[in-house]
């Protein structure tokens, strides 16, 4: 439910295609796409042409499933924001902060400042029976720190946390948790009733700031992430919730691909790739014996209950073979936008 398919003028990340080819691989059969492309999908127009990239990757790839993608919020679209919560490929609305001078964790347009907004945003995805995912990085308290503390990212999940206490029923995805601090906040606030979900990654659960299982011969850099990477308790504690039986724990990937400049000189975050999900979390399951019909609820069923995706209950056991490593950083089709796009501001 995380993943970043780049589009539009993007290629040089992993695209969309890319996604579908892993998808045809047999790993990770649906996806939901987030919207902080270039340009950010945050209307209509931008919605619709996304949508047709996928559905022809998804034709070409011969994938049978249906794939879905989120709608970025911003002050001045929620007009917009309802209209594309009514598209059945819409999976919900998500959320990145922007503090008052418009400065964020994220490129682009996307982004959001008032509480009125994120509240605005919780009622229409109640409304659809949709989900509100929230991604947490208090940007004040970034700029005022110069870095990424973890008050930055509690603050904000306190901060979404309240505001859906304002709208009840609404569904929330606090996403990629990376320390336990905001893990406790999500479990008492699922015990006051709020129907809200822990995000959990590979890269917080196999990773942390002390260098367990990183590899020396890559540049540090590349283990930079938003959020953060944790001390190894951080790290422990959120492996400690796979063993548990909360249904309200998902697991996805949040891949995002960077070259080795653009971290050196921005420090962006995420870790590549999608595909490395599943064998790391099944590494996982085996290390800390956690059972297989758990794996199947954090990779897959509770997702499908959470976002009312239908998928098949039975476990299926199947070995699993050396395949071809199908990472194609080049540029594909779409290097263009039609011409009724180009003219757009973004």
């Amino acid at each position: 439910m995380h993943v970043h398919g780049r589009g539009f003028y993007q290629y040089r990340k992993t695209t969309i295609d890319q996604v579908m080819k892993e998808a045809a691989n047999g790993l990770i059969n649906i996806s939901a796409f987030m919207p902080n492309t270039i340009p950010a999908i945050i209307d209509d127009i931008y919605l619709e042409y996304y949508f047709c990239l996928a559905e022809e990757s998804r034709r070409i790839n011969k994938n049978k499933f249906k794939q879905y993608i989120w709608f970025g919020v911003t002050d001045e679209n929620i007009i917009y924001c309802e209209h594309a919560l009514e598209k059945d490929y819409v999976i919900g609305l998500k959320i990145y902060p922007l503090a008052p001078d418009g400065q964020g964790v994220t490129t682009g347009v996307i982004g959001v400042i008032h509480d009125s907004t994120i509240v605005k945003a919780m009622m229409l995805a109640r409304k659809q029976d949709k989900v509100l995912a929230a991604h947490c990085d208090d940007p004040i308290i970034i700029a005022q720190s110069k870095g990424n503390p973890i008050e930055a990212e509690t603050e904000y999940v306190k901060k979404i946390l309240k505001l859906a206490e304002q709208v009840p029923g609404v569904k929330i995805m606090i996403c990629h948790v990376s320390c336990r601090q905001s893990a406790e906040l999500i479990l008492e606030a699922q015990a006051k009733g709020i129907d809200v979900v822990i995000e959990l990654c590979p890269q917080y659960l196999w990773f942390d700031n002390e260098g367990t299982n990183w590899n020396l011969n890559l540049n540090p850099i590349f283990y930079y992430c938003f959020n953060n990477l944790r001390g190894s308790e951080h790290r422990k504690f959120l492996i400690e919730l796979l063993t548990s039986d909360n249904q309200s724990i998902l697991i996805d990937s949040d891949s995002a691909c960077h070259t080795r400049e653009e971290k050196l000189q921005s420090k962006p975050g995420g870790i590549p790739s999608n595909q490395e999900l599943v064998p790391t979390i099944i590494t996982l399951a085996i290390k800390h014996g956690i059972a297989e019909a758990r794996v199947a609820q954090l990779l897959s069923f509770n997702h499908s209950t959470f976002f009312n995706i239908p998928a098949p209950k039975e476990l299926v056991e199947y070995e699993w073979e050396l395949k071809e490593d199908h990472l194609l950083y080049k540029l594909q089709r779409y290097q263009f936008l039609p011409s009724r796009l180009q003219a757009r501001p973004y």
